[in-house]
């Protein structure tokens, strides 16, 4: 079995059209935000709390990991939660050896939470409190699957 190629993973803006396609068949809004860690604290299984609005530099920094992940072959589409009319979302791959999935090790995976829970939005101008809360600080450093920032642009 060969391995695929980067090329065999299709751009961002039509990866993103096959995202709504399969958040319209789900049921879910097709409009998507893009979040990293710092925009999100899962502060249970079905409860989600996302810095509102979503910061607009995200899709361009969402665009730039998924070419990233589309170069080495290998990169995830998932929807995280529901927050009104909009699906949030992120982009990830596994950029070092300690983040590899056991038995994804290429191509394209797109993939919705099941229940995909409905977030609740917090203001910007309330967020920087967010972060002195334990959970949300526990909740940064444990989570895996969704990228930091930091992490995009490094």
């Amino acid at each position: 079995m060969r391995p695929q190629m980067s090329n065999d993973i299709p751009d961002f803006p039509t990866v993103v059209e096959q995202m709504q396609t399969f958040l319209q068949e789900e049921g879910h809004p097709i409009k998507i935000c893009w979040v990293f860690r710092e925009d999100l604290w899962r502060v249970g299984m079905n409860s989600v709390r996302i810095c509102r609005p979503c910061p607009h530099p995200n899709e361009s920094l969402a665009a730039k990991v998924f070419q990233e992940g589309r170069a080495k072959g290998l990169v995830e589409i998932k929807a995280l939660a529901t927050l009104a009319s909009v699906t949030v979302a992120t982009v990830w791959f596994p950029k070092h050896e300690e983040e590899e999935v056991q038995g994804w090790n290429v191509g394209l995976k797109l993939s919705i939470l099941s229940p995909l829970p409905r977030a609740k939005a917090v203001g910007s101008i309330f967020w920087p409190l967010i972060k002195y809360f334990p959970s949300y600080r526990r909740y940064q450093a444990l989570e895996e699957a969704v990228g930091t920032k930091a992490w995009a642009l490094g």
